[in-house]
């Protein structure tokens, strides 16, 4: 199984690397956990049957005086174990926001982007941002982008709503756009753009109270229904934690306590998520 969104904040080895990861953990991510040795991280993976990961750095530097975790970083977990997957983060309205991306793809070798408009404090249609779409796109570097709320002190919610992402959906059709958390509370928005659009993917890191199991109930079988994604979205769907905010293995059983069949849970698990990074079973 693979994990589509994590975030690599509370690492002991980088809290004793660099001296400002501890404060971006606190002040910026707004986490209060403990820092744990990297080798916690990957036993959380095995205890939720998760193989591999996506490290999800945003960089937010511009706004908020830290990148939460860099680039660099990312690859640098990366290269302590092949189970993770690291993607990139550049800040929109940069100057040279799509070179940066580039290099971190062909000089970090990151496979992925990851943007938050809420907290790196920018419009989704920006046409600075449209730059940044156009060089993932020529990279094929699938795109998270945070939708929906966000806890952020001083972030607004408009910049989160999944239709803020139309104009770019229509223009990048090569561009694999993952849109994060299900776009909790606009799902019925996000949803409609993944039926409509074949580039529209959904994460299903939502969670905004403590039970995932019982927030899972609410969100995929009373605000849409759970045949839903058995029967229109098994292709559309990747799993994901938001760990370390959320422990994996309770976000794997909240998915899992849902109706679907063995088949559906597989495509969200694995499948679809090895089809967005193009993974074949040869790699």
């Amino acid at each position: 199984m693979i994990d589509f969104h994590t975030h690599p904040v509370l690492i002991q080895e980088l809290a004793d690397k660099y001296p400002d990861y501890r404060r971006m953990a606190r002040e910026v991510f707004q986490i209060g956990n403990n820092f744990q040795p990297l080798e916690v991280f990957l036993l959380q993976m095995d205890v939720a049957g998760i193989e591999c990961a996506v490290l999800l750095p945003i960089d937010c530097a511009r706004v908020r005086g830290l990148a939460v975790s860099s680039n660099e970083q990312v690859a640098e977990l990366c290269a302590r174990s092949p189970r993770f997957i690291g993607f990139a983060s550049v800040d929109p309205l940069k100057e040279g926001a799509a070179q940066e991306l580039e290099r971190a793809a062909k000089s970090l070798g990151l496979k992925g982007l990851k943007l938050d408009p809420a907290l790196q404090d920018f419009p989704p249609d920006h046409p600075k941002a449209f730059s940044v779409y156009e060089a993932a796109a020529a990279l094929k570097m699938p795109l998270v982008i945070h939708t929906g709320m966000s806890w952020a002190p001083g972030t607004a919610l408009e910049p989160g709503h999944p239709l803020k992402l139309e104009k770019a959906v229509r223009q990048f059709p090569g561009l694999n756009f993952v849109f994060a958390h299900f776009a909790w509370p606009w799902v019925w928005e996000a949803v409609a753009m993944a039926l409509k659009y074949p580039n529209v993917y959904l994460d299903t890191s939502c969670l905004y109270y403590d039970s995932p199991r019982e927030f899972f109930q609410f969100v995929f079988a009373r605000q849409i229904p759970t045949t839903l994604l058995e029967r229109s979205l098994r292709g559309k769907l990747v799993f994901g934690s938001n760990y370390p905010r959320v422990e994996i293995k309770n976000m794997v059983r909240a998915l899992r306590s849902l109706s679907l069949t063995e088949g559906c849970l597989k495509k969200i698990l694995l499948g679809n998520a090895k089809m967005l990074l193009g993974i074949t079973d040869d790699h």
